[in-house]
Order: C-alpha cells, then structure tokens, then sequence
C-alpha cells in the first residue's frame, strides 16, 4: 500500500527504476516508490527493513527510535525474535533446552555434556548447542547436586551463551557488542563488584578455559546482559532474552508500547493507544506500577541512569499521589487532608513536606512506615476479601487511595469479589457488586493518567469490570427495568471488546490469553442479548 508524501528529507528515488518518485511506503514511510508494481517487485529486499520508525542517535540518549508516520491504536510496531536467550542471573536450575524449572530428581541429564534437562529433545535445542560442546571440552561433565535459589552455576549460562556466538555466529555476536553496557559506569559499583568476584571468576574456573576470554570481555558481555535483557514470562521462572532492535527503544515511566511475546519468544512492541508521527517511542524499563522512589532506585541499579521522564519529574504524578502519603498520619490529632511528598524530588529518602500544611516529617519516619506496609502487603493473602479490606482500612492512614500498595491491593480485591467461579458473582450482596465496580473505575481512571499502555493491567481489570456490569445488567433485567439493564450490559460489551484488545497480543500460554478468549465468548453472548448484529 503506498501513500501520498507532502513533504520529507528522505530521497525520493524508486529504488526499482532509479526515477524521481511520489509515493511513499504507507507502513514505514522510508521508502518510494513509483508505482504499486514497482514496490512489489522490491518487497523481498524491503520487508526486512519495513518498519514504521528510524533509528536517530545522540549523545545523550544514545540510539533511540522515532515514528516516521502516524501509528494506529493496537499496530504492532515491532516483533523481533532474540539475538541470544537463556537463564536469569538469579535462578534454581532450569532446563538448558526449553528454560522450564527443573524439580529436583525429576529431570535427565544431556547425554553430552551433563547439564541438567527436562526431556531427552531439549539436549538437541540449537540453543544449547555451543555450550554443550564448550562444557565437554572441559574435560568433565556438569553435574547439577543441589537445587537451592539463586544456582551458582546458572549464574554463569547467559553469559557463555553470550560469549560463545563469537565462534558460532559471528554476525550475531557484532550485532550483541553494539548494544550498551554501561561499563564504565557500572565500574566499581556493588552489582560490579559482585560480578566481578562472581561471574567473571567463575567462568574460567569452571569451564577451565583462563586463556579464553579476560575478565573486561566477560563484564562488558554481563553489563549488555543486565542493561539489555528483557524478562521472558514465558517460563516458570522467567527467563532472559536480548533483543537487537527493541534493546533500542528509550525507557519512559508512562511509555507509549506495550510488551508482549509469542509463543516462540519474539518480543511483541505494540501501540495500545495512537502515536503520532515523530514522537519517541518508548518502553519502561522497570514496573510502571511502582513509586516514583521504587523506579528511580531500581533504574540507577540495573540501568546505570537516573530517570527524568515527564512523571518522574512530576512529584504528583499527574496529580494522582500514587506515591504520597497522608499528612495526618504522620501528626497526632491532626485533621490536615493534605499529601506529604519530598522536598526535594531528587531525594526520596530525605525530607518530605505536606503540599497543603508545609508540615515536614523526616524521610527515615516516612521510609518506616512504607516499609512496614511493603512486608505486611507480602505477607498478607491476596486471595481472602477480608485480608485485602483489612489492609486497606489499616493503612488508610497513612497511604493515599493511589499509592502503589493500595493499588495492589485493591487490584486483588477486584478479582476476588465474586470471581470464584463464573457463578459466584450472582450470589455477592449488591453493595459488594457496586464496591467492585467502583474499585475497577477508579483502576482504570488512574491507568489511563499514569500508564495508559500497560496493556496487562487494563486488560485483567476491563475484564473484572465487564463481568461486574454484566451482572448488575442481568439483576435489572429481573427487576423489570429493561432501560437500566440495556446501559449496563452495552457498558458491559465495551469493557469486554477493551480487555479484548489490550490483551489480544498475550500468547496463549499465558492466563492473560485465557482471559482475553474468555472475554470473546462473553462479549459475543452480550451482542446477543442487545440484538447486535456482526
């Protein structure tokens, strides 16, 4: 499909004929052609190039893409297969084949080289192939004993995966060294230095290889390892995988793509809502559902940068305070409704001020009772309603309705009321069903201010809310108020086609598919009790 160009730097010249040309590629817009024919014939070479964005460069943000066209709500803007997958660093044993976890005394050993599998097919993954070869020449077989978290020995597997391609696959190994790994930044660091005393004097020791590579190769591969891999929920547990074009996407607290794989492992970068053209695209590189604290900290850690996006620049956060807590909390007998956050936004753990009162409490008071909220929130059981309420009733008081625990919480909460077994939701009280309806409205409310393309969350909580008004819809009906149960069941439908689309990238192996499939099925019975014809 080719579309018209009104202006552009790029050089119009049909790449088929070599004449001056008008029409540009409507999916990436990079390249022109002459005519619909000519880009057919072109299409082999152009596919592989075929996106709708380009690669820009600077010395602050380093490689980054940029839309090169108007980008439709639900496009996929890139899917891409990994450069190298294996392990976390942090992990029991797994499967060297397939990546699943392992039980201890129920999995084989690969008949080569020893390293622990799940069945005898994995052993021949190609994936595992370089190793597998690199560890007999070790002289001896890997002999997995014990089966405790995190697994000395799997902490070094991504690494060599890493290494290996050098020999294997040398195009893909250049490809790799491209990527960041912030080595002089993570250098004498505390994750450096444990690196450096684990990993990268581990390797030559086990694999009885010294001369192979030094100790600076093995970090800086460790570095694009800890800076580049993405998390793979395609395992139990999750493993890591490094990806060439989507490792060049920015980082963003509020991004514009979602994330999703196959059921192959390629990542899936989508757009939930439009992109317009020129804008940055964006992913975030740790949990868009933590305070602005949690994030600042856990990116300065893993990704060696300190974040200064639109929301992390702003304290409320869109004025949400889903990271603020309440002044009168922190004052006795006070009656103050206003929200303590820092004084310094740079500086989380230092003093917090009330935006209403100017009342200043000390970071440490601050940080003791969020930390003793963080391990009751572990400790409670998300699955028992009366937990979750007693969470929030308690800590009420010092957490505003937004803040990142409540939230957790009150996302558990939404899914346990009535959600047992589809029958369950027509046996809870009217006061539990409309609490849950209110609880979904205000999730996604503050989804759409702070992450309005974490598909997932949405996509569970539209879910949850479709089902609720389902339910209400079905009451009224037998009530005899047709007019009411007709609002509720057509708000009904368009909570079920939203869960639908923001979870119609998910692979099938996983519950947010199922959800989506089931919400198919009830989104068609809907269109048949409203009379909706296809």
């Amino acid at each position: 499909m080719l579309e018209d160009e009104d202006s552009d730097r790029i050089e119009k010249i049909c790449p088929v004929c070599k004449k001056e040309a008008s029409k540009r590629c409507s999916r990436c817009a990079m390249v022109y052609y002459c005519c619909v024919e000519h880009q057919q014939q072109d299409w082999k070479v152009h596919k592989t190039t075929c996106q709708p964005f380009k690669i820009f460069s600077n010395e602050q943000y380093g490689r980054f893409l940029v839309a090169t066209r108007d980008i439709k709500a639900g496009e996929i803007v890139l899917k891409e297969s990994p450069l190298v997958h294996g392990p976390a660093q942090i992990t029991g044993p797994v499967c060297v084949g397939c990546l699943q976890g392992l039980e201890e005394k129920k999995y084989l050993d690969c008949e080569r080289c020893g390293w622990p599998v799940c069945k005898r097919s994995c052993q021949d993954s190609p994936s595992h192939q370089a190793e597998c070869k690199f560890t007999i020449a070790r002289g001896s077989k890997i002999s997995i004993q014990h089966f405790y978290v995190p697994h000395p020995t799997y902490q070094c597997l991504m690494p060599v995966r890493c290494l290996l391609l050098a020999e294997s696959d040398p195009a893909r190994w250049e490809t790799l060294l491209k990527l960041e790994s912030h080595e002089e930044e993570r250098r004498g660091s505390e994750q450096w230095r444990n690196d450096r005393e684990g990993v990268a004097k581990l390797i030559p020791r086990f694999f009885k290889c010294e001369n192979k590579w030094d100790e600076d190769e093995i970090l800086r591969v460790v570095g694009i390892i800890q800076v580049n891999g993405h998390e793979v929920p395609m395992t139990e547990p999750s493993s890591v995988a490094i990806y060439n074009m989507a490792s060049m996407l920015e980082h963003s607290c509020r991004p514009n793509l979602a994330k999703s794989f196959t059921n192959r492992g390629e990542v899936v970068m989508w757009a939930p809502n439009p992109i317009r053209r020129g804008d940055r695209l964006s992913i975030c590189y740790t949990d868009v559902l933590w305070t602005t604290g949690n994030r600042l900290e856990h990116l300065q850690q893993t990704k060696m940068f300190r974040c200064e996006c639109e929301r992390c620049s702003d304290p409320t956060e869109y004025e949400t305070y889903f990271s603020a807590v309440r002044c009168s909390g922190f004052q006795k007998d006070s009656k103050c409704k206003g929200y303590l956050l820092p004084v310094d936004n740079a500086q989380w753990t230092g003093e917090w001020q009330c935006l209403r009162c100017s009342k200043e409490v000390s970071g440490a008071t601050v940080c003791q009772i969020l930390e003793r909220a963080r391990m009751d929130l572990e400790a409670m059981e998300k699955h028992r309603e009366d937990h979750c309420n007693r969470y929030i009733k308690h800590y009420s008081k010092w957490l505003t309705a937004n803040h990142q625990y409540m939230v957790d919480v009150k996302i558990s909460l939404s899914q346990v009321i009535g959600g047992k077994n589809p029958e369950a939701i027509k046996k809870i009280p009217y006061e539990k069903l409309m609490n849950k309806i209110k609880i979904c409205q205000d999730l996604i409310a503050l989804f759409e201010k702070i992450c309005p393309a974490e598909a997932r969350a949405f996509g569970a909580t539209r879910f949850e809310l479709h089902a609720a008004l389902a339910e209400l819809g079905r009451r009224s009906t037998e009530a005899n108020n047709p007019a009411a149960a007709a609002v509720q069941l057509e708000d009904s439908l368009h909570n079920a086609n939203e869960c639908i689309r923001m979870l119609l990238h998910e692979p099938s192996m996983l519950m947010e598919s199922k959800i989506c499939a089931q919400a198919r099925i009830n989104a068609n019975t809907l269109k048949a009790l409203l009379g909706i014809k296809e």
